[in-house]
């Protein structure tokens, strides 16, 4: 079951007008936090709204680039993604945190998909914006944003294909396999 919902997932360019309904959103939530963490610091914040906060899906919108900006706006919703940077038990630089977030997405992903909600992250946005808009403290950096919902029917899976895995696993050295 999990290969087919890797092999399922894939990220649209267009949404239906169907809404994914805030339970359901917080259910990929309590997936999320399931994830592994470096000394389980779990250093994943999001920022989230549905189109029915007009306020704060226009301002995560409005970190888009114009492209994302564009399509996005279909989503049921939208999360920016944020990492605490240093572990809260010593203050040390947490160097895996943006690695812990993207498993912690990874996880919300595989969850949407099996709910058939489809999930696009981008890393087309403004920090800057994002810290000014939603008064990120320091200590803390937008990652990505993610638009989700439930698939416009004529939005059709990518023909773009994977890499072979010779082209990304190596045993000798990087890039050499022999």
């Amino acid at each position: 079951m999990l290969n087919e919902l890797i092999e399922k997932r894939y990220s649209p360019y267009s949404f239906s007008d169907r809404q994914v309904k805030k339970e359901t959103i917080y259910k990929l939530f309590d997936t999320a936090r399931f994830s592994p963490s470096a000394y389980n610091e779990q250093p994943w914040r999001f920022i989230v709204s549905s189109k029915s906060n007009e306020e704060t899906y226009n301002n995560i919108l409005e970190t888009l680039v114009d492209a994302n900006r564009e399509w996005a706006k279909q989503a049921s919703a939208l999360i920016l993604t944020i990492t605490q940077n240093d572990f809260s038990k010593n203050g040390k630089k947490n160097n895996h945190a943006e690695y812990d977030l993207g498993q912690s997405v990874a996880y919300l992903t595989l969850k949407a998909t099996e709910l058939d909600i489809f999930v696009h992250q981008m890393s087309g946005f403004s920090r800057e914006k994002a810290v000014e808009l939603f008064n990120i403290p320091e200590g803390y950096t937008p990652i990505s944003v993610i638009a989700l919902g439930y698939k416009n029917i004529d939005d059709q899976k990518p023909e773009k294909g994977r890499k072979e895995i010779s082209e990304f696993v190596f045993e000798n050295s990087f890039e050499k396999n022999n």
